[in-house]
């Protein structure tokens, strides 16, 4: 047993995948969070390990189109006015991070995340004995016509393979014997054949938690308040009582810009909510993910249900559902499935977006024993366990955190 004693705030699929690595390799581990494990971004994902996301939304391509998009009322962006002072930053952050030599820089970066993601994925899910909750059946990304499919390939499309990504093109014909209960809304697309996904992201968060409880882990449900360092050692104030760890990892997804603000570190972190609709769609079902990417929506097979999930809107985390959002998306599943699907449950959640689309991984250089894991955007459930193993890397030899150079807080100055 190592004689640290390490303190996880956040109990979201990144905290529980930091502590669980931390744990195999033999510290006491104790995780922090106001919720149960499993809840908030980690709660209402599309439940895909999304392999082919290897390229930052960061792009000039990307920024022509954003006057357009906030435009079309149907769109899958939108920005809550009283909220545009809290995303200036963020903006120019963005702006800066499109020229080429920085858009390489992220590809790179990404790329780097996604080659060790699968074997860190393995490692935990073997671990925690939750193959059950994983299929491997790969990912379809389809468009709606046959211009937007031959614009991608030689755009987006091109630059994945580029990357690395196993991809296959499909037609509709191919698409209509993958998925026969798919409308014919699209002119094919792509398949991912490595493509994973979890049939229950909140059963799999529980199943880690419960892993690393029954090997002694300790969850405690409260709220940090604050951060306070010392030489030797870490105080973690909570609402009635106050911890004492050798190193933090503030793994608490948006909520981590206000505990580090209070550090006087700023980060351009927002809050980009994203909703879901879990479906009634009869005796329909899928074999696997399906994406409409004109419209920026996936649809998972889940557990029970059919999960249909998108928008990124920029707004206040706890600003009230927007129904115009959630009967947009219902528009789209009743295109893609036919008119009789039925909402059954709705979600709203902030996923903690970053300028450049990569995450905060690694030690605050002010505060070499507080390390970060935050800010995964879109790829939380995806970028969770190779975060985990990369932060018990950094803890277990701080001198080799050469590798985490471009996910460190100081990359914004």
């Amino acid at each position: 047993m190592k004689d640290k004693h390490i303190g996880i705030l956040g109990a979201g699929i990144v905290g529980l995948s930091t502590a669980l690595y931390l744990q195999k390799i033999g510290y006491k581990v104790t995780i922090i969070d106001k919720e149960e494990p499993g809840m908030g971004a980690s709660f209402g994902n599309a439940g895909l390990f999304a392999d082919y996301a290897r390229l930052p939304f960061s792009k000039f391509s990307m920024l022509r189109k954003v006057p357009n998009m906030l435009m079309d009322k149907n769109g899958s962006l939108s920005i809550q006015t009283r909220y545009l002072p809290h995303i200036m930053q963020y903006g120019y952050e963005f702006t800066k991070a499109c020229f080429k030599d920085k858009y390489a820089q992220g590809k790179a970066a990404m790329k780097f995340l996604q080659e060790r993601s699968l074997d860190a994925d393995q490692e935990l899910i073997a671990l925690t004995n939750a193959q059950h909750l994983i299929r491997g059946e790969g990912c379809l990304g389809l468009f709606s016509t046959t211009e937007g499919l031959l614009k991608a390939k030689q755009g987006d499309l091109k630059e994945r393979q580029e990357q690395g990504v196993n991809m296959q093109f499909v037609s509709a014909n191919d698409v209509r014997d993958m998925e026969p209960d798919l409308a014919s809304f699209h002119s094919g697309g792509v398949f991912y054949p490595d493509t994973r996904f979890t049939v229950s992201p909140v059963l799999l968060s529980r199943q880690y938690a419960h892993h690393f409880t029954s090997n002694g882990g300790c969850i405690l449900q409260d709220e940090v308040l604050a951060l306070s360092t010392r030489e030797h050692d870490v105080s973690v104030h909570l609402s009635d009582s106050t911890l004492t760890f050798d190193e933090i990892v503030v793994c608490t997804g948006l909520a981590s810009k206000k505990i580090l603000a209070r550090l006087d570190l700023k980060v351009p972190l927002v809050s980009e909510r994203g909703y879901h609709l879990m479906l009634n769609a009869g005796c329909k079902t899928l074999q696997r993910p399906v994406g409409w990417l004109d419209k920026a929506i996936f649809m998972t097979p889940m557990e029970d249900s059919l999960r249909l999930a998108g928008m990124a809107e920029f707004a206040f985390e706890h600003t009230s559902i927007a129904q115009a959002r959630l009967d947009t998306l219902l528009q789209h599943a009743n295109v893609m499935l036919g008119p009789d699907a039925q909402a059954t449950t709705t979600w709203v959640g902030s996923r903690p977006s970053t300028p450049d689309s990569l995450p905060f991984i690694g030690p605050l250089e002010q505060h070499p024993r507080i390390k970060v894991a935050f800010g995964h955007g879109h790829l939380g459930l995806t970028f969770a366990a190779i975060t985990g193993k990369l932060i018990a890397q950094s803890i277990q030899n701080p001198q080799n955190n050469d590798d985490l150079t471009p996910f460190l807080v100081s990359r914004f100055g």
